[in-house]
């Protein structure tokens, strides 16, 4: 009887073993698909007294990581700038606009 108890043991050690290794293994698993369906967005941040307005193509797992693929700049603004409101609304419209034809069906086909 204690032998059967050892093996049912054995058994869902095993089992809780192999679970845990699944399901930590999980993202890795996602990440092909999620960065072939990887789409590009417009962003922008703060870096060093410099405003940054980017594009990227960000991948996203459905747990809400995300994983930054390609990025180009489209303008960099010094935060003292006289002109940064506009230069940054500008900059911003120019992102979005670039997200969305980098997203877009290809004119070839």
């Amino acid at each position: 009887m204690v032998l059967l108890d050892l093996i049912v043991l054995a058994l869902l050690v095993t089992l809780a073993v192999v679970a845990v290794q699944t399901w930590l293994g999980r993202p890795a698993r996602q990440w092909p698909a999620a960065e072939a369906a990887a789409r590009w967005e417009d962003a922008h941040e703060a870096v060093g007294g410099v405003t940054r307005v980017v594009v990227r193509k960000v991948a996203r797992l459905p747990t809400g990581e995300t994983r930054v693929l390609g990025e180009s700049v489209v303008e960099e603004i010094p935060d003292g700038a006289p002109d940064w409101h506009e230069r940054f609304s500008a900059a911003r419209q120019v992102a979005y606009d670039r997200a969305i034809d980098l997203n877009g069906p290809s004119l070839s086909g």
